[in-house]
């Protein structure tokens, strides 16, 4: 069982936010979303954050840098662009993985497990069920 593994999405677009909200819950996780960064949300203490590369008010790669660098937690970056280019500016910004907007939910979820099994981080329950009460 996942769900106490906890995501957060920062993600400006609101039917992208509510698709992988869905997308998240059906595959066990508990998500909290938000439509932009602040660092207030950084008191949440989630498992692993997925973020928008251009956030409202915001830059979404450096905000991953941050998160990536601060929490020491995996940040998937979802953005449009799908070029070669787009990639290499999300890993060189600490993001474990870059999706684009047009994702299948399907290898989400099993990404999202495979990078939280590399953090340590097990899908199957963590003995954490009580810590996002309220998340």
């Amino acid at each position: 069982m996942t769900d106490s593994i906890s995501i957060l999405i920062i993600e400006g677009d609101p039917a992208l936010r509510i698709g992988l909200a869905s997308a998240l819950s059906e595959a066990g996780f508990a998500t909290a979303s938000v439509p932009d960064y602040s660092e207030s949300l950084l008191k949440l203490k989630p498992d692993m954050i997925i973020i928008d590369e251009t956030l409202p008010g915001g830059d979404g790669m450096e905000a991953c840098f941050q998160l990536h660098s601060t929490l020491g937690i995996p940040v998937i970056l979802f953005g449009k662009d799908s070029s070669g280019e787009a990639w290499k500016a999300a890993v060189e910004a600490g993001a474990d993985f870059y999706f684009t907007n047009s994702f299948n939910r399907r290898v989400l979820a099993a990404t999202v497990k495979a990078i939280l099994r590399r953090y340590g981080r097990s899908t199957r329950g963590n003995g954490r069920e009580n810590r996002n009460k309220g998340f």
